[in-house]
């Protein structure tokens, strides 16, 4: 099970007067110049959606009162690259902020389960399963391909920062299909696994905003969840 609490993913991509910008690979990376990244319609743009620890919940008009920001991530997606990642709105740059690569912090004494986040050394998981049907899913094989197989069912979870695992789960369905199947990515207290087509389109990309229910959850709470210390629970095992 989960906390109970808020999200909106939005959807996001570069304004026609973006600068193009290249690394030393020639692979492109998002601007963070301001008006660069502009908010578009589709997938679940502007709707705010509800986490009750059991199920997810549409059609909600706005946040409650004392509800606190927990986090705000901006990602996009780039084929051959992979997902980039910026804390806060890339629609709103604050001075100083920077896309990084989607990364992983790697918890030998937690099961080998990976942390997933924006700045940490590690480009792909620490341990994976055969079983794991969540791992094509969410993230493309260049994030687990090397990586270390386990026969134990024990090991090889996922955690981490919520809104960038939600950025990663709004990736993992198209965004037409996005408003009718995401209330189905969560069920009974877990997350589920999604075998249609993805929506990891080039240049595609998502704000995320995560925000608290009080009085029944706290960022103390979410952070909990994040670490898999909530009840015990990680996104997937």
């Amino acid at each position: 099970m989960s906390p109970p609490f808020y999200f909106r993913i939005d959807e996001i991509q570069e304004s026609e007067d973006a600068p193009v910008n290249i690394d030393h690979k020639a692979d492109w990376v998002p601007s963070v110049d301001s008006g660069a990244n502009i908010r578009v319609n589709g997938g679940v743009s502007g709707e705010w959606w509800f986490c009750n620890g059991q199920q997810i919940i549409g059609n909600v008009t706005q946040v409650p009162q004392g509800a606190v920001c927990h986090q705000v991530y901006s990602m996009f997606y780039f084929g051959g690259f992979g997902f980039y990642v910026l804390k806060g709105d890339a629609t709103r740059p604050t001075p100083g902020t920077a896309w990084h690569p989607l990364r992983f912090e790697h918890d030998q004494n937690d099961g080998y389960s990976s942390y997933v986040c924006n700045a940490a050394e590690h480009r792909k998981l620490l341990s994976r399963r055969f079983d794991q049907q969540w791992l094509a899913m969410l993230l493309p094989n260049i994030y687990y391909d090397s990586t270390v197989v386990t026969p134990y069912p024990q090991y090889g979870a996922l955690k981490g920062d919520l809104a960038i695992f939600l950025a990663l789960i709004a990736f993992a369905i198209e965004p037409t299909s996005l408003r009718t199947t995401l209330p189905s990515m969560f069920q009974n207290g877990a997350w589920q696994t999604y075998t249609m087509p993805h929506g990891r389109q080039d240049r595609r990309g998502v704000v995320v905003y995560v925000y608290t229910c009080p009085p029944h959850s706290t960022k103390q709470d979410l952070a909990m969840y994040e670490r898999g210390q909530y009840y015990g629970g990680k996104y997937y095992h």
